[in-house]
C-alpha cells in the first residue's frame, strides 16, 4: 500500500535521465517500428517554459505517452510529471519504473479502502462490501448503518483492531478518511513544489479511471489548481485506444489527435471559483467549506475537455454504468 514514508521519498527532477532514454525508445517505436502519427492541435495554448497542469481524458493505459513524447521533441516545454494510480505501485518493478520516471502515485479513496481491507482479510472486498464501506466514508450512511448492513466478515473487519485502527476510538470511516487525507495532502505538496518551485508540469486524469467515454471529474485536480494558481490546460485525446489496445506499451501504429484547449486560470475562467483565504487541499475542512468551488471548477474543466473530443469519446449517459464500480479498479 502507498505510505506517507514512500511519498516523502519522492524527489522530482526537472530533467530526469530516464525521460531522455524513453524519448529515444518512443522515437524508435513511433517513427520506425510502428508508424504513428501524433497530432497536436492548439499547441499555441501551452505557455512555453512555464509549468502547467495538463488535464486529459483517460481512454487506455498509455494514452499520455504520445503526448509527452511530442512535447519533449518540440523542446520548448518543461518536463511533465504524470500522476499514476496507486495500484500500479503494488508491482515492485513497475513501481520502481514509475519512481525513476518522475511519476507520483495517486492513492484514491477507493484504493485506500480496498487495499486496507485486502491487507487485513487477505482478499479483495466484494463489490457489495466495498460499496458499503465507500458509502460510509462518503457519509452517505452512518457508522451504525454500516454495521447493521454488514455481513459477518465485514462486521468482524470493522470491529477488530488492525494497524493504527482502534474501533473503540473511532468509526472505520473516520480512520480511512484520515489516512486518505494524509496521503493526498502529501501528494498535493509534491505537486505544489513541482509547479511553483521546480517548474515541472503535472498531468492528471480528472475522471479518475479509464473509459472510452468521458466520465464526470473528481475534484482533486481543482483543489491543486485553486491552491497553486497554476494554469490548467484541458486536453482531449482521440484515438489512442487503437494504438494501445492492451497492456503492451508499444504502439500498434495509427493516428492519435490531441486537441489542446484554452488555459483555465484564476484570472480568467476559474475566477468565479477562486478561494481568497489560505486553505489546505484534501482536508475535511476544505472539502466541506469549499465544496461548491471545487465542484464548479471541476465541472467547467470537464465541459472543456468534452468539447475537445470526437463524439465517440464524449460524455454519455451510460458511461459510468459501462465502467462500473468494481473493486478491480483499485487493486
Amino acid at each position: 500500500m502507498i505510505t506517507e514514508r514512500q511519498l516523502d521519498r519522492i524527489n522530482l527532477h526537472p530533467k530526469p535521465w530516464i525521460h531522455l532514454v524513453l524519448e529515444q525508445l518512443f522515437r524508435l517505436d513511433y517513427e520506425w517500428l510502428h508508424k504513428t502519427e501524433i497530432v497536436l492541435k492548439g499547441l499555441e495554448h501551452i505557455p512555453k517554459g512555464k509549468a502547467v497542469i495538463f488535464a486529459m481524458n483517460h481512454t487506455d493505459h498509455f494514452n499520455y505517452f504520445p503526448f509527452l513524447y511530442k512535447l519533449r521533441r518540440l523542446g520548448e516545454y518543461p518536463f511533465v510529471t504524470p500522476l499514476v494510480k496507486g495500484k500500479y505501485y503494488e508491482f515492485y518493478a513497475l513501481g520502481k519504473f514509475f519512481d525513476w520516471s518522475n511519476c507520483v502515485p495517486m492513492p484514491s479513496r477507493g484504493y485506500v479502502i480496498s487495499k486496507d481491507f485486502q491487507k487485513v482479510q487477505g482478499r479483495r472486498p466484494t463489490n457489495a462490501e466495498y460499496r458499503l464501506l465507500r458509502d460510509a466514508v462518503d457519509r452517505k450512511i452512518t457508522p451504525d448503518e454500516l454495521l447493521s448492513r454488514a455481513g459477518d466478515d465485514l462486521r468482524r473487519f470493522l470491529t477488530t483492531p488492525h494497524a493504527d485502527f482502534d474501533p473503540q476510538a473511532q468509526p472505520y470511516s473516520e480512520y480511512i478518511e484520515a489516512k486518505y487525507f494524509r496521503l493526498m495532502g502529501r501528494v498535493a505538496q509534491i505537486c505544489e513544489e513541482a509547479l511553483l518551485k521546480k517548474n515541472i508540469s503535472i498531468l492528471i486524469f480528472p475522471q479518475g479511471t479509464r473509459s472510452i467515454r468521458l466520465l464526470p471529474g473528481r475534484t482533486g485536480l481543482a483543489q491543486i489548481a485553486l491552491k497553486t494558481g497554476a494554469p490548467v490546460i484541458p486536453v482531449g485525446c482521440n484515438g489512442s485506444e487503437k494504438l494501445y489496445p492492451g497492456w503492451i506499451p508499444l504502439s500498434q501504429g495509427g493516428r492519435v489527435v490531441y486537441r489542446i484547449g484554452v488555459p483555465l486560470t484564476l484570472q480568467g475562467d476559474l475566477a468565479p471559483f477562486a478561494i481568497t483565504e489560505p486553505f489546505q487541499p484534501f482536508t475535511r475542512e476544505a472539502e466541506t467549506k469549499f465544496r461548491a468551488q471545487f465542484q464548479g471548477a471541476t465541472d467547467l474543466l470537464m465541459e472543456r475537455i468534452n468539447d475537445l473530443l470526437d463524439p465517440p469519446y464524449q460524455f454519455a449517459p451510460d458511461a459510468e454504468a459501462i465502467v462500473g464500480d468494481g473493486v478491480r479498479r483499485f487493486l
